[in-house]
């Protein structure tokens, strides 16, 4: 839909185009689409059609093959393009952000907001004012920002907040929508770190569907020769590139930028692959005029990318992207898939539950899912969400002693090996792995926590002291791991009471609540979540408004809310307590009929109470 814009429609008023049916309840929407489109695109057996005439150009970053990671290295003493765990956690919370508002929608909540950010930029959901760090710290180890919707460039405002150059989109606050290709991006920036990021959202629709199996060649237009990538990933980069790029140069312009971190998932990490070398090209002259190394003004990281790049392109961008690191847990299968003469790019990195290898051996990986009994594991390791578990999972492991890491496995071991006394907790075995390696089980605890078995605490507190270990972790420790989900983004499709609590969930709580400068923050937001807990009667995640205005009223003393009042009159005062957060932070409170509130998320719940300095003790 290009032409002449300014005789359109103006793009508020337009009707928004119906998304891609819901997917199937049994596996995650992008998982599934995804995985479907590149068995079928796997399975077609196209003969190759470009030659690979050009001996390998790896990364300049080099590690030994099959490098097992073992310690951290602080950032102040990496080397240039060494990995980075903080990167990756980042990178891995990022990519899990372009599912939330790159979509243009925020689920808080069992509620789907349907009108979407990008079209109405003024309209702030409660999840929008976390992503933007204007409520109290919630989501855990996220600092970058929504980018301005203008910048001041030589004494005059310049808009950021744009129509698309070409087809049928918008730019608002950095969230890019493109209908025609349905491609989304976020662009969000960190003005202390002199960083602008990039998000690529992953399969999420039935076009982005199409796009994954047009795997013939395409030429892609960057670089010093003929270079060739997937044609549907092409099309789907293609669509907002020049927008991204325009972005990009007003962003820099302001002189506060020295580096650009590009992230993606499935998808979005081949999209996020053609992106940093586009941008190697694009941004070439203000890159190189940053007192950066070469490893460090551009990096990208991916997670569970397919194969896209012919492998002139993989050289080329090997060379001028070497900050590039790869990520695949260890049963994904769409990395795994094989795609006529289309290669991977960056620094491979596999990972499961209890290990990390840095540039490990392709060859000697199976490159398909051979026991058909592992092809949902295959399919559920795809998922974001996995790969973020991971990736906590591991800085939780490395941020240790390798005798306490061990003893932190001890305990999660000792909580789900069979005994004969009854637990208050039931251990799943999903996979075959799962059957002989505990450390793959999870544990399934109730609503309510559950204090750790005596030996287990002893256990822990021998490995960490029990100045540290205290009876209160102790205590709730099951019951935060069995929370982790919502405040580290990991459900992208709605929130449950409980979840199921892995090794990963076992050693991030541990660190959070024993040995992270923040600890007394996450402290304080157990605390909330028990409040929240016991005022949740259904205990389905969610409060109604008569549940929350009734602990409203009883924090500030006004007795009982009676029977007689009725449902819309109770809404209304709930919508009034959250309107006088909005009045309180100055601003606009979202009077779109999507985006108001008829039910209560915990994130919204302790927004509020921290907005009114209500204590946890006051709720409980």
């Amino acid at each position: 839909m290009g032409g002449d814009l300014s005789k359109a429609v103006p793009y508020e008023d337009r009707p928004l185009p119906a998304r891609a049916a819901r997917p199937l309840a049994s596996l995650p929407g992008n998982v599934l689409r995804f995985g479907q489109s590149v068995v079928l695109a796997g399975g077609l057996g196209i003969k190759n059609l470009v030659t690979e005439d050009e001996e390998s150009k790896e990364s300049s970053i080099k590690y030994p093959l099959n490098f097992e990671l073992d310690e951290i290295t602080q950032e102040t003493r990496r080397e240039s393009g060494r990995f980075s765990i903080e990167y990756a956690t980042l990178a891995a919370r990022l990519a899990c952000f372009s599912y939330l508002e790159g979509g243009m929608y925020w689920r808080s909540d069992t509620r789907l907001v349907d009108s979407f950010h990008v079209t109405h930029p003024s309209q702030f959901s409660v999840g929008m004012l976390a992503a933007s760090n204007k409520v109290p710290a919630f989501v855990q180890g996220f600092q970058p920002d929504l980018i301005p919707k203008s910048v001041d460039v030589n004494g005059e405002s310049v808009s950021l907040n744009t129509q698309l150059s070409s087809g049928w989109g918008r730019i608002n606050s950095g969230l890019l929508k493109e209908f025609d290709s349905d491609t989304d991006v976020v662009i969000m920036h960190d003005v202390t770190r002199e960083t602008i990021y990039i998000m690529w959202q992953g399969t999420q629709s039935s076009t982005d569907a199409i796009n994954d199996v047009r795997f013939l060649p395409r030429y892609w237009p960057y670089g010093n020769r003929s270079y060739f990538a997937a044609e549907g990933f092409v099309r789907s980069h293609e669509a907002v590139i020049m927008d991204i790029k325009n972005t990009l140069k007003k962003l820099w312009s302001t002189n506060q930028y020295k580096k650009i971190f590009v992230v993606g998932h499935s998808l979005g990490g081949i999209l996020a692959n053609l992106n940093a070398h586009a941008i190697s090209y694009l941004m070439q002259d203000e890159l190189e005029k940053t007192n950066l190394p070469k490893e460090e003004r551009l990096v990208c990281y991916t997670f569970g990318a397919p194969r896209g790049m012919t492998w002139e392109l993989r050289n080329d961008y090997n060379e001028r992207v070497p900050h590039s690191y790869r990520f695949r847990n260890d049963e994904d299968i769409v990395p795994r898939i094989p795609s006529p003469n289309k290669h991977h790019a960056g620094i491979p990195v596999i990972l499961d539950e209890h290990r990390v290898v840095i540039n490990f051996d392709e060859s000697a990986i199976s490159s398909f899912v051979d026991d058909k009994s592992e092809l949902s594991e295959a399919f559920s390791d795809h998922h974001i969400s996995s790969y973020l578990s991971h990736v906590i999972g591991l800085q939780s492991r490395l941020r240790v002693t390798p005798e306490q890491s061990d003893m932190i496995e001890k305990a999660f071991t000792s909580l789900v090996e069979p005994t004969d006394q009854k637990q208050a907790w039931t251990v799943l075995q999903p996979t075959e792995k799962s059957k002989t390696n505990p450390l793959a089980r999870y544990i399934k605890v109730g609503v309510d926590p559950v204090p750790l078995p005596a030996g287990v605490k002893t256990i822990l507190q021998e490995a960490f002291g029990k100045e540290k270990v205290t009876d209160e972790i102790c205590d709730n420790l099951l019951y935060y791991s069995s929370k982790l989900n919502e405040t580290h983004i990991f459900d992208l499709e709605k929130p449950e009471d409980v979840q199921e609590v892995s090794i990963n969930f076992f050693r991030t709580s541990l660190s959070e609540l024993v040995l992270e400068s923040d600890k007394a923050l996450n402290l304080d937001k157990l605390r909330y979540r028990l409040a929240f807990d016991q005022i949740d009667s259904d205990n389905n995640g969610l409060l109604t408004p008569r549940e929350f205005v009734q602990a409203a009223m009883t924090v500030r003393g006004e007795g009982d809310l009676s029977k007689e009042v009725q449902d819309e009159e109770i809404i209304e005062m709930l919508r009034k307590e959250f309107k006088e957060c909005y009045n309180r932070m100055k601003l606009p409170y979202p009077e779109d009929p999507n985006m108001e509130l008829s039910t209560v998320s915990f994130i919204e719940f302790y927004i509020w109470a921290k907005d009114n300095k209500i204590a946890a003790d006051q709720l409980r």
